[in-house]
């Protein structure tokens, strides 16, 4: 004989319900002559931001010409293999590169110019495959990946140094505004 305190079966203190309401059709509809409750209503649908602009054959959102990476990547080459420290620049306010950093910092500002160029098939920080031309979101995804590098939130085994040279780099190519992460070969 089962009775009702049997642990294996669920109790019942209330019908389901699915037995109380009957079932949904059809969508609802705002009746004629009724001004909807939802904030929001008034000022009419929420339109789709418009992709932000991006140079032709590049990946998405960055604003820089193949020439201007090209350069970065020979400047940042240039600077890695001179020797321990690299001429960076760290306040956008000033034009001077009198800053020195370790080398890693010009290699992760080597690496993704080169990675935005396509001329690495993995991603700077996270080593994900894409296909070449990335979307913003990836570009952006690296940005994070450097970002949460620096603030001590992931990626433990990249260098603090090299994951800025990646964000510096990518917010570079990102905004025309921003300043050239290492000084042009002239200088």
């Amino acid at each position: 004989m089962a009775s009702n305190s049997d642990p294996w079966r669920p109790r019942r203190l209330h019908p389901s319900i699915e037995d109380v309401m009957p079932p949904v059709t059809g969508k609802a509809t705002i009746l004629p002559g009724v001004t909807p409750s939802w904030p929001g209503h008034e000022y009419g649908p929420t339109p789709v931001p418009a992709p932000a602009p991006s140079t032709p054959g590049l990946p998405g959102g960055v604003r820089r010409t193949r020439a201007e990476l090209e350069a970065l990547r020979d400047d940042a080459a240039r600077e890695f293999h001179a020797g321990e420290h690299a001429r960076v620049q760290l306040d956008e306010d000033e034009d001077e590169y009198h800053v020195r950093r370790p080398a890693l910092f010009a290699q992760g500002v080597w690496v993704v110019a080169g990675w935005l160029l396509g001329e690495l098939q993995n991603a700077p920080i996270s080593g994900e495959t894409h296909d070449y031309p990335y979307t913003t979101r990836e570009v952006g995804k690296e940005s994070v990946h450097a970002r949460d590098c620096l603030e001590g939130n992931d990626w433990p085994d990249v260098d603090r140094d090299y994951a800025l040279g990646v964000r510096d780099t990518v917010r570079w190519a990102s905004f025309e505004w921003k300043n050239r992460p290492v000084p042009p070969a002239a200088a």
